[in-house]
C-alpha cells in the first residue's frame, strides 16, 4: 500500500440513549482527536445528519482520520480513549448509552473544505459485486472529494459492515438530493439500481454538513 493512505473511523450514531454519558464520554475524548498524538487521530467530520439517505435513521456521523489504518485500529484500546469510553459503561458494551458503528478502513487522504457536505456510507452487503462496482465506478463523477475502503476492523455496532466511504458534495442541498435527480440516476441504472437496489447491495447512507 501507498505510504501517503491513512486510517479512518467512519462512525454512525443511531440512538444516544442516555445523553449526559455521551455528552461527558465525547467532552472527556475530544481532546484527543487533534492530530497530535502517536496515532494523528483527529475529527475532520462531526455533527448532526442533515438526512438519512438509505437505511436505518442516522441521528449523528463523523469521520477521525489517523496516521495509518493500524493506529485507527490500536487508538481504540488506548488506555486515555478507553478510560473516556468506560464513562459509557464497560468497555466491551456501551449499549446502555449509545447505539453507534464504528469501523476502520485504509483509503486515500480525505479533503475536506468548509463549504463542503458528505455522505457517510456503510456497506453492510453486497448481493451483486459485478453490478454493484458498475454503478459505484459510474457514480465517482459526482464526488468532489472521497476516501473509501473494505472495512478491516469494526469497533462497535451489533450490524457487520464490508465497506465504509466519505463522498464529498459541494453543498449539503446536492448531498441530500442527488440519489433522486436524474443525473445520479445514470449511475445507479449501470448496476441495475434505479429502481430499487435491495437486490445489488444493503447500505445505509446518510448526508452531514463538512463545516460542522
Amino acid at each position: 500500500m501507498s505510504n501517503s493512505m491513512k486510517g479512518y473511523w467512519i462512525n454512525h450514531v443511531i440512538d444516544i440513549k442516555d445523553p449526559d454519558r455521551f455528552n461527558a464520554y465525547a467532552e472527556a475524548s475530544m481532546p484527543m482527536f487533534q492530530g497530535d498524538n502517536q496515532y494523528g487521530a483527529r475529527i475532520l467530520l462531526f455533527g448532526p445528519v442533515a438526512k438519512t439517505i438509505l437505511g436505518d435513521a442516522v441521528q449523528y456521523a463523523a469521520v477521525a482520520e489517523f496516521n495509518n489504518v493500524q493506529a485507527s485500529i490500536e487508538f481504540w484500546d488506548d488506555p486515555d480513549y478507553a478510560a473516556a469510553r468506560s464513562i459509557m459503561g464497560p468497555l466491551n458494551d456501551e449499549s446502555a448509552v449509545v447505539d453507534r458503528r464504528v469501523c476502520c478502513i485504509e483509503g486515500e487522504p480525505l479533503t475536506v473544505s468548509q463549504d463542503q457536505s458528505f455522505w457517510l456510507n456503510h456497506v453492510h452487503k453486497i448481493i451483486d459485486e459485478s453490478a454493484f462496482w458498475r454503478y459505484a465506478e459510474s457514480s465517482m463523477q459526482h464526488f468532489t472529494s472521497t476516501t473509501f475502503g473494505k472495512v478491516v476492523h469494526q469497533h462497535a455496532g451489533a450490524q457487520s459492515i464490508q465497506l465504509a466511504a466519505a463522498l464529498g458534495f459541494d453543498n449539503t442541498s446536492k448531498a441530500m438530493n442527488i440519489y433522486h435527480s436524474p443525473e445520479y440516476g445514470v449511475a445507479l441504472a449501470a448496476g441495475g439500481m434505479k429502481d430499487n437496489e435491495n437486490h445489488v447491495v444493503q447500505r445505509t447512507i446518510c448526508a452531514i454538513e463538512g463545516s460542522q
